[in-house]
């Protein structure tokens, strides 16, 4: 059996990723009025064209299942500084994959931080759904 996907994660991971501090940025964001996000919490629902329309440059992997890159951008690291080339301006996409190893680190941080963010999420979820079945 297919395991649900939890739709909550990934209204988390979007929120994270725009550094959103509440519900209300991220469904201006979406273009949503607060009562439509908040049912999508409920019902554990989500208008996948919308997400993916609205957040075009993140990677819809990360986006569902929270794993990869965030963004479907490569980083390239020059003598100047780190540049963000975009997956259609990648010629040779190794060259552009080559990480530090700090920066590598930095996107594991980043990553289980988003993780973090988005199982707290959750957790609150379920205790307002316990809290709201015990009255």
């Amino acid at each position: 059996m297919k395991d649900k996907i939890d739709k909550s994660l990934i209204l988390s991971r979007i929120k994270f990723h725009y550094k959103f501090k509440s519900d209300a940025q991220l469904a201006r964001f979406l273009g949503l009025g607060t009562n439509t996000l908040a049912n999508w919490y409920t019902r554990n629902t989500i208008n996948y064209d919308l997400i993916f329309t609205k957040c075009e440059e993140l990677n819809p992997t990360w986006i569902i299942t929270g794993e990869g890159r965030p963004t479907k951008a490569y980083i390239n690291t020059e003598e100047n500084g780190v540049s963000i080339v975009t997956e259609q301006e990648v010629k040779n996409p190794t060259e552009y994959n080559q990480l530090t190893e700090i920066e590598r680190l930095h996107q594991i941080i980043t990553l289980q931080e988003g993780t973090i963010a988005a199982q707290a999420k959750t957790i609150e979820v379920m205790n307002k759904l316990i809290n709201t079945k015990d009255k």
